[in-house]
């Protein structure tokens, strides 16, 4: 057991060396805090998870289950913006179910506060997680869409690229298969491949239908007549305003 605390342990200072080296400046926290404030926030249900205990000058205290809230506490007080903080330590939760998991574990951290750029303290705070998990085998995951939006308006791609990205991000499936194809990860289908590869990509397309002009000289009833040919146009090109009207 004490092996595998020591592990743990040098494996936290190391990952907190890491944020330091990010700028983040180191911060600590009381493991017995105020239950108050995390009431507040969590609601009771925090304690069916949470250790609790009764002091008779402070009130109810609970073991710090953990670091989020009093790092904000502290910047409140005490910081100014922009502050970049990371933290390590113990934070403790009840296991009722599950007997294999920890009820005390250490918890590392890295904490932006930037509220003029929201979207782009995120996106640096998963970045730095994912490339610390990276070569670990481990795969970083955020349920906060900000950050997936802050991520692909970050990409180095065109506008269009960028759009087709943003409509479907809803749709994990069909996201995950544009990034793989502006990627360069999935193969281009030959048809496509052959399309982008012709000289003329429309010579084999057939008549076009749907022009806003017509070229009168295709009709021989249509010769002579100058620029007076509305009737003759509106009957060669009878679909001309459906696509206007659909286009429109």
């Amino acid at each position: 057991m004490i092996p595998d605390r020591a592990a743990t342990l040098s494996e936290a200072a190391r990952l907190r060396a890491l944020f330091e080296a990010a700028g983040a400046q180191p911060v600590e926290t009381a493991i017995l805090q105020p239950a108050e404030a995390l009431l507040d926030l969590y609601g009771e249900d925090i304690r069916a998870r949470a250790y609790v205990t009764s002091d008779a000058l402070r009130g109810e205290q609970m073991l710090r289950p953990d670091f989020t809230v009093p790092v904000v506490q502290m910047h409140m007080q005490h910081g100014t913006e922009p502050a970049r903080y990371t933290y390590s330590g113990e934070v403790f939760r009840r296991q009722e179910e599950d007997p294999a998991r920890a009820n005390e574990y250490i918890q590392v951290g890295y904490e932006i506060f930037e509220r003029d750029e929201p979207d782009a303290a995120d996106a640096e705070v998963f970045s730095m997680v994912f490339n610390i998990l990276r070569p670990l085998g481990l795969r970083a995951a955020t349920g906060d869409i900000g950050i997936l939006m802050a991520a692909v308006e970050g990409l180095r791609t065109t506008e269009r690229r960028k759009a087709a990205l943003r409509r479907h991000i809803w749709r994990p499936r069909r996201f995950r298969a544009l990034m793989d194809r502006f990627s360069g990860r999935s193969p281009m289908p030959e048809a496509r491949a052959a399309l982008l590869a012709a000289d003329d990509p429309m010579a084999a397309a057939g008549p076009l239908v749907g022009l806003r002009a017509c070229r009168l000289e295709e009709a021989p009833e249509a010769r002579g007549l100058g620029a007076d040919c509305g009737t003759v146009r509106h009957q060669l090109c009878p679909v001309r305003m459906s696509r206007t009207f659909l286009t429109s």
